[in-house]
């Protein structure tokens, strides 16, 4: 049993490494796929032949010829497969549908009240679940990915289960910034192999890691808080019982206040200064600081030039060469955030010998909603998993995808 549990496991992983190669490549043959993997011809003949049945691969035509009989090309069938991202904000539920490339094909968003309850959540998802597809469509989804709002914790699984109990779809979750992370990485942002961090600001910030565009590790706590950072001994004190934290910097609601202190700013930029309108209020500052506002300028850069020094002392001593910057407030003002990252982060590297990159996400319209619909294909596309997991009303806990 336990041998059979292993050829198992060891089919279903080079099924998925096939298919992300093809993905990769949008077209390529069995022995390019065979030269990459360092696995034998006969290996990826008989993955590829379990692909082709279940109509996840498709064959493609001929590469050209070299002088000997043509190798035939591979491609992924985007229609065989496609699932569903949702990400929970202060104010609104959204969708994003993906198909097996990653590509956006549908999205939806459903607003919410004000502090909502998990039955007015649940309520929202089933509404937008019969809106981003028809009702008999949207269930035939490879799998649904839930991107865990900052500040649930441990507490996600539960919601996990709360949100989709009676779907018949299978589910799984992650971290809001591991869901970042992938959305930037399915779209070309991050190198396709090595160590790559995403730092996600939004009402909290985190930061996520990937290795060969896998998260390290799933689940609610799949990405490290940032909030806690010491970046100023002398700094206000924090409950942690440090001083000077980032979150007294660089998070949403410490912008806002901030932004509230300047004068007439908050009435200027007509802020709502709301819990559900935090994420809204920084992307009005963010757009205001791009223009030029002086104002704006000095609060957001304050933000970022923290964020800066957090992130150095973060990844630097883990020799991670690649940083993403993702949510709303980065996203909004990209220039001046690559600007300010330019000048305290890859500058700093720079006179140390070492060459570094820092940009701004741009997965459109929520890096976390695709992120999740991605983390959801990585987990169901194969066939084995597919099957397994696609019991009614099943769901994969937070971090044990099969």
């Amino acid at each position: 049993m336990g041998t059979t549990g292993e050829r198992r496991a060891s089919a279903t992983d080079t099924d998925t490494a096939i298919l992300e190669i093809v993905r990769r490549r949008h077209e390529t043959s069995r022995v390019e796929i065979s030269r990459e993997l360092g696995v034998t011809a006969a290996t990826v003949t008989y993955a590829v032949k379990r692909l082709l049945e279940a109509e996840l691969l498709l064959e493609s035509g001929f590469a050209r010829s070299n002088g000997g009989k043509r190798a035939s090309l591979l491609r992924l069938n985007d229609q065989a497969r496609w699932a569903i991202g949702c990400t929970i904000d202060a104010d609104r539920l959204s969708l994003a549908g993906v198909d097996l490339t990653g590509a956006l094909r549908a999205r939806v968003a459903v607003p919410l009240g004000p502090s909502p309850e998990l039955a007015e959540v649940g309520g929202a998802l089933r509404r937008a679940l019969t809106m981003i597809r028809p009702e008999s469509q949207a269930h035939s989804a490879t799998g649904i990915g839930l991107a865990i709002p900052h500040g649930f914790g441990d507490h996600g699984p539960e919601l996990l289960q709360g949100l989709t109990d009676g779907l018949e779809i299978p589910f799984i979750s992650a971290n809001a910034p591991a869901c970042a992370a992938l959305g930037s990485f399915w779209s070309g942002e991050q190198p396709e192999s090595g160590l790559c961090a995403t730092v996600h600001m939004d009402a909290g910030l985190g930061l996520a890691i990937l290795q060969d565009g896998r998260p390290l590790q799933l689940g609610p706590n799949s990405s490290a808080s940032l909030d806690h950072v010491g970046i100023d001994p002398g700094g206000p004190p924090c409950v942690c019982g440090g001083r000077g934290c980032l979150h007294q910097y660089a998070s949403a609601r410490a912008i806002i206040e901030r932004a509230s202190r300047t004068g007439d700013l908050a009435h200027h930029l007509g802020l709502r200064l709301t819990d559900s309108s935090l994420s809204s209020d920084v992307v009005l500052i963010a757009l205001a600081a791009d223009r030029g506002d002086p104002r704006a300028r000095d609060v957001f850069v304050a933000a970022v030039s923290a964020v800066a020094q957090a992130v150095w002392s973060a990844t630097s001593w883990l020799g991670i060469r690649t940083v993403v910057l993702s949510g709303p407030g980065m996203q909004a003002a990209p220039a001046l955030v690559g600007e300010t990252m330019d000048r305290l982060f890859t500058a700093r590297a720079r006179s140390l010998g070492t060459e570094v990159s820092a940009s701004v996400s741009q997965v459109q319209p929520h890096p976390c909603a695709v992120g999740a619909a991605v983390l959801a294909l990585q987990t169901f596309m194969t066939p084995g998993r597919a099957s397994r997991n696609g019991l009614a009303g099943a769901g994969v806990p937070a971090g044990q995808g099969d």
